[in-house]
């Protein structure tokens, strides 16, 4: 019998304006692959969004298929595809084209998609999901900022997001799936922790690449 062996996933679950990209940034810097093709720096994100643009383009079709889109999450009752064998086809290629021995994924758009995805990427590897958390006012704030929308409809996007990441959280800690939760101020002022958790899964010792994360990491660009 052929024994499969997983490769290693780390999987950012969080909302939009939360701090995902410094995250992901840190991620990259520890050596974990996060896509061959990145969506690139802004002006809301100097450093780099560190989002595999594939990824991101298959969150944003399948949210469409489903009536909605990031700014209008549609209900995650809806998002059961079991006899939808195209969208599992879809998935599986996207898993199998960027898969590597330790690779990860980011985008936010994943808190609306998730349940499409949980199954076939726990069929394919061993999955870490790092939760990342920020006050939900702050992120209504920045998004509010970014966008240049009031801070109402602001707060109208994200809370499906964070009532998603809630439930999430809960099933997959009965589940007793393997997870990091980090805050992103303490991403910013004391990143050794959360490298030194990640470093572990990795078989490597604890302040690996360090150096690299902090000179990464700007405390200048958390502006709410």
């Amino acid at each position: 019998m052929k024994i499969l062996i997983k490769n290693r996933l780390f999987v950012i679950l969080c909302l939009h304006r939360s701090g995902s990209s410094a995250t992901a940034g840190v991620l990259n810097y520890l050596g974990i692959h996060m896509g061959d093709h990145l969506l690139g720096e802004n002006s809301s994100n100097p450093k780099g969004h560190f989002e595999n643009i594939e990824f991101i383009k298959l969150n944003e079709e399948l949210l469409k298929e489903y009536g909605g889109s990031w700014k209008k999450p549609p209900n995650i009752s809806k998002l059961n595809f079991s006899e939808d064998q195209r969208k599992r086809n879809r998935i599986n290629e996207f898993i199998k084209k960027n898969q590597r021995p330790i690779w990860g994924l980011k985008d936010p758009r994943f808190m609306l998609t998730f349940p499409l995805w949980k199954e076939q990427l726990e069929q394919f590897a061993k999955v870490t999901y790092i939760f990342l958390h920020r006050p939900f006012l702050e992120s209504v704030y920045s998004l509010s900022h970014r966008d240049r929308i009031s801070k109402r409809k602001s707060e109208k996007i994200l809370k499906p997001y964070l009532r998603n990441k809630n439930t999430f959280r809960k099933q997959l800690e009965k589940e007793k799936a393997d997870l990091i939760d980090v805050t992103f101020l303490e991403l910013l002022s004391q990143p050794e922790e959360f490298v030194s958790k990640i470093n572990r899964r990795l078989g490597l010792k604890e302040n690996a690449n360090l150096e690299k994360v902090r000179c990464f990491i700007d405390k200048r660009l958390k502006k709410f």
